[in-house]
């Protein structure tokens, strides 16, 4: 990481990222190389044309327009060719950079996940790539600038050295400057990312909630949240708008300063013979060719720093480190009979909150164990926890005798289905989102699960049944419905161990009452662990774990529970009055 870091954003940008593209690139280089060559000479071609004039020479009159029509046509042809190939270059490059920064979101550790929001993590695929590819743009538009200056001074070298050399010294003197000023062009432009990317996330959030922002009458509260985000972004953008202009009067005076010398040096030489009227055009034409590429490059310098800002975020992304891994030469775990052991498990959050204090626990294969507690109590851990989405503080969690964190995590996931309150639909087919269940099943598993869910009904009402397509998260669906298509995925999956994060909660009394008997279907023969608020839905459990601070404050069956007089009572007697 800090060998990353040392060698710098935009040569590891090549590095790992552009390099792949070469051959583009240096192609449109090359053909900038022999642009720059023709630009530079313009000069020498004036000071020939001039010369000729002086001399009487009346072929000037046809060779000299040629001339400058040779070097216009070629220069234009090579900066179709650098353009062309070198953006082609870059945006394949920045395609393979989203493509690399989706994968490792899609991979990461859940804690790395939620430091931001989805919708903030997003605006470094857009809004910082968007910078990044106008910065690097600008690098090549000051390759070819570079170019340009020196091919021309090297011409206008071979016309008058001196003269050459004096207008060189005076452009020198804006290297300090222009380094001060991006020194804090890439301080702002990094705040500048960050609270773009905060302001995305506040909208995001705002019009996600709007129902209840709406029903309270918070519109206020939103609009004035969002407005001192939009100030301080004016603020930081009017100091980007100040800080590139100040470039633009700096190298604006060194040019005037150079034409001063010019004229000056050039009037010394004349009135002592030691150079001609035709040098002086020479090198004025040089002096115009290099003035251009001489002012973009300021504000190359300036769009470089932001770059910088805008790399930096997306590094952030590609350098996330995941704790939760594979050990070498992890073991693939068979499939399982479905045995839970929690042995002396504590759990620690990364902001410092202990969700799990010493948990002990044996859940035999095939049985029904629910978890009920008040909100907190750590009932959601213990399902984060069993796939491994994040590891055990201390203890460990085994299945069959098996520690997990000893298997791999594609073969223990293999072994789990999940249905939770919010039923999660991607874009796609109906027939896909109950396929994503297991992977290669056929048309017939799909439809077959279907029906065991009490989904096969409604689907086919559809006009294009199992093909419908789902968009805007099964925005066209009931929660019931939507429920049924994933317990329809989790019954495809036929895994041995079923985790039911409150799967009804959020269900009228009808949907809930249509829904038990496929879920009946899926737990039958599987391990199957409820997390409920209802205590009806749990009643016939095997077990009833009472979760109550990350520790386990009661176990048994409802009836036992009953008469023990404790939390489970206290929760029973709170919902049904008695």
């Amino acid at each position: 990481m800090a060998d990353k870091e040392k060698s710098g954003p935009y040569r590891r940008f090549w590095h790992e990222w552009l390099s792949q593209y070469r051959r583009l690139v240096f192609i449109g280089i090359f053909a900038m190389l022999i642009g720059a060559v023709t630009a530079a000479g313009y000069a020498k071609g004036i000071q020939l044309v001039i010369t000729g004039f002086e001399t009487g020479s009346t072929s000037v009159i046809w060779w000299g327009p040629l001339i400058i029509l040779a070097l216009t046509s070629t220069k234009g042809i090579c900066t179709y060719f650098f353009q062309t190939r070198t953006n082609i270059a870059l945006v394949n490059a920045e395609t393979d950079l989203q493509k690399a920064m989706h994968k490792k979101l899609v991979y990461a550790d859940l804690a790395a996940l939620q430091n931001e929001s989805p919708t903030a993590l997003a605006t470094r695929f857009t809004s910082d790539i968007q910078v990044l590819r106008a910065s690097v743009s600008s690098i090549f538009g000051g390759i070819s600038s570079i170019l340009i200056i020196l091919a021309t001074i090297a011409i206008m070298l071979t016309i008058d050295w001196v003269i050459t050399l004096t207008l060189v010294a005076v452009f020198s003197l804006a290297v300090l400057p222009v380094n001060r000023i991006g020194a804090r062009l890439h301080k702002v432009s990094r705040s500048t990312q960050d609270d773009l990317a905060l302001m995305t996330g506040d909208i995001s959030e705002a019009l996600g909630g709007i129902r209840m922002a709406r029903t309270y009458q918070l519109e206020g509260f939103l609009i004035k949240g969002a407005g001192s985000i939009f100030d301080r972004l004016l603020i930081l953008k009017r100091s980007l708008i100040t800080l590139g202009a100040r470039l633009s009067p700096i190298m604006e005076s060194l040019s005037g300063a150079a034409i001063a010398c010019l004229l000056v040096v050039v009037a010394w030489r004349l009135s002592h013979g030691t150079t001609t009227l035709a040098n002086f055009m020479g090198l004025m034409t040089g002096f115009g060719v290099v003035s251009q590429p001489a002012r973009n490059l300021g504000k190359t310098f300036a769009m470089v720093k932001q770059g910088e800002a805008a790399l930096d975020r997306v590094y952030e992304i590609l350098d996330l480190k995941n704790t939760i891994a594979d050990i070498d030469g992890a073991a693939e775990l068979p499939r399982a009979k479905g045995a839970i052991s929690f042995r002396n498990v504590t759990f620690t959050y990364p902001g410092g909150k202990t969700a799990l204090k010493g948990m002990n626990l044996e859940i035999p294969a095939g049985k029904t164990v629910a978890f009920v507690g008040r909100s907190g109590a750590g009932k959601s851990t213990i399902f984060n926890l069993l796939p491994r989405l994040y590891d055990v503080t201390s203890g460990e969690i085994l299945i069959d005798g098996i520690d997990i964190c000893a298997v791999s995590q594609v073969s223990l996931r293999r072994q789990i289905a999940l249905v939770g309150q919010d039923s999660v639909l991607l874009s796609g087919s109906i027939a896909q989102n109950i396929g994503f269940g297991r992977e290669g099943a056929t048309r017939d598993e799909i439809i077959s699960a279907a029906k065991a869910a009490s989904a096969d009904g409604f689907i086919t009402e559809l006009p294009d049944s199992y093909d419908s397509l789902i968009s805007s998260a099964g925005a066209t669906f009931s929660g019931g419905e939507k429920q049924r298509l994933s317990i329809a995925r989790a019954i495809l999956r036929d895994a041995p161990i079923l985790l039911l994060d409150e799967p009804t909660s959020a269900l009228d009394a009808e949907s809930e009452a249509a829904i038990r008997g496929a879920l009946a279907t899926l737990s039958d023969g599987r391990t199957t662990l409820i997390i409920a608020h209802r205590l009806a839905t749990i009643m016939d459990a095997d077990m009833i774990v009472v979760m109550d601070q990350g520790q386990i404050a009661e176990a048994g069956t409802h009836s036992e529970l009953l008469a023990n007089v404790g939390i489970y009572a206290e929760l029973y007697r709170l919902q049904f009055g008695g």
